[in-house]
C-alpha cells in the first residue's frame, strides 16, 4: 500500500496489454489499497490506445488476491511462478528471499517492468506460464556446453557400487 495506486495500475495494464491472454495479478494484504488500485484502473484505463485488450485481458485472466500478510502474498507468487514479480513495498528486499520461482523480479515501487523489459533488465526471454517453477531466464548459459566430470578411486568405486546396484 505504499505505491501511488495509479503506478500500480499502470504496471497491471503494462502486462494486460500484450495481448487477451497475458495474466496481471495483485496480490496484497491491504483491501483498501487494492480498492484504490482498481478505482485507479477504472479511471485510467479508458484513456489509453489498448484499453480494448486490456480490459479483455483483465476480464479473462486477470486478479485481485486479498492475502493475510505480505508472507502469505510471496508464497502464492511461488505457486504462481509468474514471468514477471514486482515487489511493490517500502521495504523489497525483506520479501525477496521468500521468493523462489519467477523470471525476473523486479524490487521497489520505482522499478516497474517495463524498466526490466525495455532498458533495466538482462534480457526479457523469460520463462512463462508458470515454468518459473523449473526454468531460468535466458542466459550465457544457454549457449555454452557443458559436460560433467566424474572420477571415482578404487575404493571409491567399490562402496558405490554396491549402492549402483540396488539403484539399478
Amino acid at each position: 500500500g505504499t505505491t501511488p495506486p495509479d503506478w500500480v495500475a499502470m504496471d497491471l495494464f503494462s502486462q494486460a496489454e500484450h495481448d487477451e491472454l497475458a495474466q496481471s495479478i495483485l496480490l496484497a494484504p491491504d483491501e483498501s489499497y487494492m480498492r484504490q488500485v482498481h478505482e485507479a484502473m477504472q479511471r485510467l484505463l479508458p484513456a489509453l490506445p489498448r484499453a480494448a485488450i486490456i480490459a479483455k485481458s483483465l476480464a479473462g485472466r486477470g486478479a485481485f488476491i486479498h492475502t493475510r500478510s505480505m508472507q502469505e502474498a510471496c508464497e502464492i507468487a511461488n505457486r504462481i511462478a509468474p514471468e514477471h514479480l514486482e515487489i511493490s513495498s517500502r521495504e523489497p528486499h525483506r520479501w525477496e528471499p521468500l521468493l523462489r520461482h519467477a523470471g525476473a523480479i523486479f524490487l521497489g515501487a520505482y522499478t516497474s517492468e517495463s524498466l526490466g523489459d525495455y532498458c533495466a533488465g538482462p534480457n526479457h526471454v523469460l520463462p512463462t506460464s508458470g515454468t518459473a517453477r523449473f526454468s531460468s531466464p535466458l542466459s550465457v548459459y544457454d549457449f555454452q556446453k557443458r559436460s560433467s566430470l566424474i572420477e571415482v578411486s578404487e575404493a571409491g568405486a567399490q562402496k558405490l557400487g554396491r549402492i549402483a546396484s540396488v539403484l539399478a
